[in-house]
């Protein structure tokens, strides 16, 4: 009898080998190198908007606030109706945020730096996760942007990002 069960027992084990190697999850994508860095670790997320910005997209003063990706500014306006910059310095930059990102978003490039960007229909609402360094990214969104959120938001990262200093 124990000769009988033997290739049963082989099958068993390879089959609960198999299912163990098939639970893995796939890597995330790798995300691209990072070529002319930036720094954001103690800067302050509302020094981000200069007054020209926030003129020109007729927002009020930024509020600071902290969440669970670290230091933010929100300001408020009619159109848009809110912006928000998140600067995430606590992990592992684009690489942590592209793990947990909206399956829909999509990967770009702003201004050289790799980002997710993430949008509603009829663009209402855009995120942007932009990787400024290896363990540093911006996290942007806006809703109720003009001519759509995505476009005005892409416009206020391009000063943004112009006017980040080098990192050290």
């Amino acid at each position: 009898m124990s000769v009988r069960l033997l290739p049963v027992a082989v099958a068993f084990s390879c089959v609960a080998m198999l299912a163990g190697c098939s639970a893995e999850e796939p890597a995330p994508p790798k995300v691209p190198p990072i070529e002319s860095p930036k720094g954001l670790v103690g800067l302050d997320p509302c020094a981000l908007v200069d007054g020209t910005a926030q003129a020109s997209l007729g927002l009020g003063t930024g509020v600071p606030g902290t969440d669970e990706l670290g230091a933010n500014c929100k300001w408020s306006g009619r159109s848009p109706k809110t912006v928000q910059l998140t600067a995430y310095t606590s992990g592992a930059g684009l690489s942590d945020l592209t793990k947990k990102s909206n399956p829909d978003a999509s990967r770009v490039r702003l201004e050289g730096y790799p980002a997710l960007e993430t949008f509603t229909t009829g663009g209402q609402f855009c995120r942007y996760d932009v990787g400024v360094a290896e363990e540093q990214a911006i996290v942007a969104t806006m809703d109720g942007g003009r001519p759509d959120s995505c476009t005005a938001l892409q416009k206020l990262l391009t000063t943004v990002l112009s006017d980040l200093p080098e990192s050290k």
